[in-house]
């Protein structure tokens, strides 16, 4: 979503907008009835009149904040806005044409802008209601795509990429069955358990594209410390140089500092230095390494792509589709001292 965001211009126009139009819409129909409230002879037909498109009006805002709060993105919010705008001018010339068919019948109302004005509030309301419908329909549907993205990622990986240790395994076991000679079962023992990291970080991408439902605030350095504490590390190093909390589901945060590690100590030096800390937005992770050559940058997260020669290219796959569940976008550039750097921000 966040990549799809990029050219989208009405994304970008609701990004640049100081406040949400929504809680405008609601903030500017709750004044004017409370100001008509205060206005008139406090009386049971005024409150009746008023307190419910009063509560809807408040309802609305309420809604819009909790959208924000949950980083439902810009597009998502005006397209809700877009409901409720929608919303308010069909209750309002519904009401409007109902009102002149009572004025034609001589059955004039006593204050029909304000009829008109409540009428359409509760629209408001109602659109709402159907542009969060909405946005949780599309959302779904994304997550339904992505998901079926990496199965049929993990698919290819079973038909393709384990065929050739598979093959290596058939052969060398003839090849003792032959021979006698045990040398060869080494080989189908490691031809084996490259098969079994293949499966699980094939299964791990398949199911890192999932929503992120249960997050909490875990500070940076304790899932970097955590994460480099699982990796073999030989004699690389590491240090945190800022420090922050995130909203993450820590089991898959470590894991995305995990690849990121192994990506680094697998295609570094061997006393590699890597640093994780705070950028505008979010975090990075880099090392001092050689570096990614400019024209690789956009490639190196999409899966099956590795310059290694036994690489599967599923270790920045899997960093990516983390990356993703959580509502990150990925950026990769190259660090002050001409390594790799993977920048994580929303």
């Amino acid at each position: 979503m966040q990549r799809l965001e990029e050219d989208d211009w009405v994304a970008n126009v609701g990004k640049q907008l100081p406040v949400s139009p929504l809680s405008i819409l609601g903030f500017v129909l709750a004044a004017t009835i409370g100001v008509r409230i205060a206005g008139e002879t406090l009386s049971t037909r005024t409150i009746l009149e008023s307190i419910f498109p009063l509560v809807i009006a408040t309802a609305v805002i309420l809604a819009d904040r909790f959208l924000v709060a949950q980083d439902v993105s810009a597009r998502d919010r005006l397209t809700v806005f877009a409901y409720s705008l929608g919303g308010f001018l069909a209750a309002f010339i519904v009401a409007a044409l109902h009102l002149y068919i009572a004025y034609l019948d001589g059955l004039g109302s006593r204050s029909p802008l304000f009829l008109l004005l409540m009428s359409g509030t509760m629209g408001v309301g109602a659109g709402t209601v159907a542009g969060i419908y909405d946005i949780k329909q599309r959302a779904a549907t994304r997550e339904a795509r992505r998901q079926s993205e990496r199965l049929e990622e993990f698919a290819s990986v079973v038909s393709h990429d384990l065929r050739n240790p598979l093959s290596v395994a058939r052969g060398r076991l003839d090849a003792a069955f032959q021979t006698g000679n045990a040398d060869h079962l080494k080989e189908v023992d490691a031809a084996l358990t490259r098969m079994d990291e293949l499966i699980e970080e094939s299964l791990s991408v398949a199911r890192s594209g999932t929503q992120v439902e249960e997050t909490y605030e875990v500070p940076l350095e304790e899932l970097a410390g955590d994460a480099w504490s699982s990796t073999a590390t030989d004699e690389a190093t590491y240090e945190v140089v800022d420090h922050r909390t995130l909203q993450v589901d820590p089991l898959r945060a470590k894991q995305l500092f995990e690849n990121l590690f192994r990506n680094s100590i697998e295609h570094g030096r061997e006393d590699v230095t890597i640093r994780v800390g705070v950028c505008s937005g979010g975090f990075f992770v880099e090392d001092d390494g050689p570096g990614i050559p400019e024209d690789e940058r956009d490639k190196i997260l999409e899966q099956g792509y590795s310059t290694a020669e036994d690489g599967s290219g599923l270790g920045l796959a899997i960093v990516r589709a983390i990356a993703d569940a959580h509502g990150w976008s990925v950026a990769v550039t190259e660090s002050e001292n001409g390594g790799a750097r993977f920048e994580f921000t929303r």
